[in-house]
């Protein structure tokens, strides 16, 4: 009997971590200063929602997101290299944009494989305490379909992670 409700009770708080909530704006770590204001939005994640999704703007972390939340900066119109990992986990999303004088940009960032993200919650359910089965099934299970993405254009899309421009 003890079992079940263990069970029902983890498998209810995996269910209540997943609920979406308005995002809170966390200050950015570095903000390079501009005209051109970057916006970077965390989805809700249950196997990766202790970790703080580190973002990298030409080499330089400028953002720590929390799971759900967001990040505002500016930085100067140009290319400029951004970059989203995990810290400490393997992989990242890299990708060069193009920013113009005066825009706003607004990102997505999500784990790379959501459906993965939801099986791999359902087995952490089941297995208190053992992340390293969630992290698997979340990283493996779409591994193979994306590893040559963008392989030409020196973009990156292979880690835990990873991230769209919004259309404004």
């Amino acid at each position: 009997m003890r079992l079940k409700k263990l069970i029902a009770t983890v498998g209810m708080t995996a269910i209540l971590m997943g609920c979406q909530s308005t995002p809170q704006l966390v200050p950015a770590v570095n903000n390079p200063g501009g005209d051109v204001t970057l916006i970077f939005e965390r989805q809700r994640s249950v196997d990766l929602g202790g970790r703080d999704a580190q973002v990298l703007l030409d080499g330089y972390e400028v953002c720590a997101i929390p799971n759900g939340d967001k990040c505002q900066l500016n930085t100067t119109a140009g290319k400029h290299i951004v970059k989203v990992n995990i810290p400490y986990s393997p992989g990242m999303f890299s990708h060069t944009y193009l920013f113009e004088t005066g825009k706003t940009y607004q990102f997505k960032i999500s784990p790379r494989n959501a459906t993965a993200d939801y099986v791999s919650a359902g087995l952490w359910a089941f297995v208190p305490g053992d992340l390293v089965i969630g992290a698997a099934a979340g990283a493996q299970a779409n591994s193979a379909k994306n590893d040559g993405l963008k392989k030409d254009s020196g973009d990156i899309d292979n880690g835990m992670l990873t991230m769209s421009l919004i259309d404004n």
